[in-house]
This record gives structure tokens, sequence and C-alpha cells, in this order.
């Protein structure tokens, strides 16, 4: 049992489950609602989630696989890799998994008619492994990288269900693209922000490889001062939301009309996650301590899934 239990440690069984929760989100609270003529099945979609998750699950055991030295100094008492599953085991995993997942991309690719869309999936094993083996130490390309595969992973899900019928602006295609593309923006930040967290909180082990990560590089202090930046710039973007949403209930309609977003609830909950940003901030600033920096991390994390959320309740609020 033990060894099952670190195999779900070693993919990261929490995150895949966040992952999966907004791919299914996005899907059957947004896409379904509002797009005509979505393309894929009930099947088809989740064939495309488990692509996702093969894949992601696979850059995680690679991510281990050569973070064995690093992790015996920032985790010991966590360490898997070498303890409970073999690095030739975990290679195996690792090999089965790309496999699976590239081979149901590519045919979902073919499915929709796009065979360039089998690309994404083969990108994103690829930039996986380079992030493991190169660019993870490196100074913020390795940051960047899996912030954009965050976003990717929730584009995906409209360029394969909305894109091969078409984006038209009357149907409702073009809003539901931007709204997606807005949630994979808000995804991205929070994960850049977290990567840097956990840079610094990782700062000893790091140390010890030569690794060029922000907050070697430049020091802890202008690390959180970038992690302050990028917090301060996601409050940004939703306060131009909010701006929308106060611009909505403010104003008169000769009819009464909903629009997706803009309820009373809904701006409660989107200042509970400005309070939740705020306290972000706060807490960056004042973090000395690698249990502080791994409350942010986490913290971060829970930020995102309340912000994924709010998808199915806007479109509950707005149906109903």
């Amino acid at each position: 049992m033990s060894k099952v239990i670190a195999f779900f440690n070693l993919i990261r069984f929490k995150n895949l489950v966040i992952i999966t929760l907004t791919q299914f989100v996005i899907k059957y609270s947004l896409i379904n609602y509002f797009v005509i003529g979505f393309v894929l099945t009930d099947i088809q979609f989740s064939l495309l989630v488990a692509a996702t998750l093969l894949i992601t699950a696979g850059g995680y055991i690679i991510n281990d696989i050569y973070d064995v030295e690093t992790d015996k100094i920032n985790k010991n008492e966590k360490q898997i890799i070498g303890n409970q599953i073999s690095a030739k085991q975990a290679m195996w995993w690792y090999f089965l998994f790309n496999t699976i997942g590239i081979t149901l991309g590519a045919y979902l690719a073919f499915i929709v008619h796009i065979p360039l869309l089998s690309i994404i999936f083969i990108y994103s094993a690829y930039s996986l492994w380079t992030y493991s083996k190169k660019f993870k130490k490196s100074l913020l390309i390795g940051n960047i990288q899996v912030a954009f595969l965050t976003a990717l992973s929730i584009i995906n899900i409209a360029l394969f269900d909305i894109l091969p019928n078409g984006i038209a602006a009357d149907n409702g295609e073009l809003m539901i693209f931007k709204i997606i593309l807005y949630y994979a923006g808000f995804s991205a930040l929070i994960t850049l922000v977290r990567e840097i967290i956990k840079d610094i909180e990782d700062y000893k082990g790091d140390t010890a490889i030569n690794a060029m990560t922000l907050a070697i590089v430049y020091g802890i202090e202008n690390a959180k001062n970038v992690a302050f930046i990028l917090t301060i710039t996601a409050f940004g973007f939703i306060a131009y939301f909010q701006y929308f949403q106060y611009s909505v209930i403010s104003s008169e309609f000769q009819y009464e009309i909903s629009i997706w977003g803009a309820q009373q609830i809904a701006i409660f909950y989107t200042l509970f996650i400005q309070l939740l940003f705020i306290f972000l901030a706060f807490k960056i600033r004042k973090a000395n301590q690698k249990s502080e920096f791994h409350f942010i991390s986490q913290l971060s994390k829970l930020i995102m899934l309340f912000g994924i959320l709010s998808i199915p309740l806007f479109t509950f609020l707005h149906l109903y």
C-alpha cells in the first residue's frame, strides 16, 4: 500500500485532480451551455483530459528523476525516487504515460480534422522534459514554461471543442473563447507566482547544485518583489473585470437581462477572490521562513481553485 501512495505522490495526484476539475468545469459549465456547435463528445473529451493528465503526470515523474540530488536537501524525508520507487521504474512509467498521452492527442487531432493540433501534446511532453533537465534551475525560463503549459491545458479545450467548427461572434463562440483565454491568463499568472515562491522555498537545495533561479541570481528579496508585482498584476486584471461587473449592475435596461458574471452574488465572489489576493500579497511581503513560503505556495493553489470554481457559479447565476 505504501508504494501505491508513493506512486500517487510521485504523479502529484492532488494537482491532477485540480487539472481534471478545471477542464471539466470549462467543458460542462461553459462550452456545453453556451456554444451551439461544440465538437467533442463526452468520450472524446474524456480522452482529451486523459491525454493531458498522462503527459502532466509524466512531467512530474521526470522532474523527480532529475531532482534526486536536490530533493535530498530540500525534502529528504519526502523523497520518493530511490526510496520507495526506483529510478528505473519511474522512467518506465514516464515513457508509458507520454506514449499513451501523445497517441491519444494525435487521435483526437485526427478526429477533429486538425492534425496540427497533435503538436500540442508532443510539445507539452518535450517542454516538460526540457524543463526538468535544463530550464527548471535557469533564470525564469522554467517558471514561464510551466505557467505557459498551465494556460495551454485550459486553452486546449477551446482549440479542440470550439475551433474546428469556427469561432463566430454572432453565435457566442468568440465571447466564450475570450472568457477561456481570460481564465488561462489568470491561471498562468498564479502559476508563475507559485513557481517563483517554490524556488525561494528550495533556495538551499538549489544553491547546492549551482542553480540559476531568480532567488539565487538576484536574491530572495528581489524574487519576492517580482512575485509581489505579479500578484498585484493579477489583482489589476480582476479589478478590470470588477469594473465591468459594476458597470452592468449599475446600468438601467429597458428589459430585465442577465449577463454572465455580472450578478450581485458574482460581484461578492469576485471581491472574495480579490481579498485572497490582498492576503497573498501581504504574505509574500512578510515571508522569511521556508514554512511561510510553503504556505504561500499552497495559498496560490487555493486561489487558483477558487478562481476556476467561479465558472460554474457564474453560469448557474446567469441561467437560474
